[in-house]
């Protein structure tokens, strides 16, 4: 065995030194190392008009696994959808922040990158990740491959995604009333394991909101929004009793954050952004 081992080594030397000394012609092009470079075509220039030029936001939609938590099977968008799904979001959220709250709004606190990812990001406890938003800088949207914008529940289940990362974005740049944290407090890490009329039942507007005081927070603003006042109203009266109460201080604290930390009437904003998902 110890001569095998020998002879293995001898010849495996040899064969590194002959690859070594083998002159080869190593003048190529490896992709990624100094940046890709690409000429644009529409959407990129539909991009730059329509967001890095007015807003200073970034829209990646070229598959970058360096953008995107590593360990999960992902696939990158197609490019009919990319924009159909930004002038979407320009038409729904950018547009009636716009117009309630002044253009520099969204310029001052939008995150300057949003990364496009075609498929769903699936966790190890049966859920999936629709968005992710870092630290106020960027959002990373998923399933853009199923977007169609006649379909209002898909664009209601976009939008929620982006008035969710946006609200994390708010909270974290002026934090929202210590009081809404005792609002309710059984909060659970095991929110998935309950239904929908359950989290209701406990005074929370969906299932996730029972995760964090964080979460729920952006949850409420999210359905707030894409429901509008007609549809949040239905989901409390359908509710259980004992839960109305608990539901509609949440909306109390919600309105005011919104009008005591960005000076925003959140009730207009509920109706513009109605609007805007009925005039697609």
């Amino acid at each position: 065995m110890k001569n095998y081992y020998k002879i293995l080594a001898v010849f495996l030397g040899f064969s590194l030194l002959t690859a070594c000394t083998e002159k080869e012609n190593l003048d190529t092009d490896l992709v990624g190392l100094g940046g890709e470079t690409w000429v644009k075509g529409p959407v990129d220039n539909w991009l730059d008009q329509n967001y890095v030029s007015p807003y200073n936001i970034e829209v990646k939609y070229r598959f970058d696994r360096y953008e995107l938590a590593l360990g999960r099977v992902l696939s990158p968008p197609r490019e009919d959808k990319v924009i159909p799904v930004m002038e979407t979001i320009k038409s729904t959220w950018i547009e009636p922040y716009n117009l309630e709250a002044g253009p520099n709004f969204i310029k001052k606190l939008s995150p300057k990158q949003f990364v496009l990812v075609g498929s769903a990001s699936y966790n190890s406890n049966g859920t999936i990740t629709l968005g992710t938003a870092e630290g106020g800088r960027k959002i990373v949207l998923y399933v853009v491959n199923d977007f169609d914008k006649k379909q209002k529940d898909e664009v209601k289940q976009m939008l929620h995604t982006i008035h969710h990362e946006f609200g994390h974005i708010l909270h974290q740049t002026i934090m929202y009333p210590e009081e809404y944290k005792r609002v309710t407090t059984d909060y659970t890490a095991s929110w998935n394991d309950f239904s929908l009329a359950e989290a209701r039942s406990r005074g929370y507007i969906t299932e996730y909101a029972r995760s964090n005081p964080d979460d729920d927070f952006v949850e409420m603003i999210s359905i707030m929004l894409i429901e509008g006042r007609t549809g949040f109203n239905n989901i409390v009266s359908s509710a259980p009793e004992t839960a109305r109460p608990l539901l509609r201080r949440k909306e109390e604290l919600v309105v005011r954050y919104f009008k005591e930390a960005w000076n925003i009437d959140f009730y207009a904003l509920q109706t513009r952004t109605q609007t805007a998902i009925n005039a697609l």
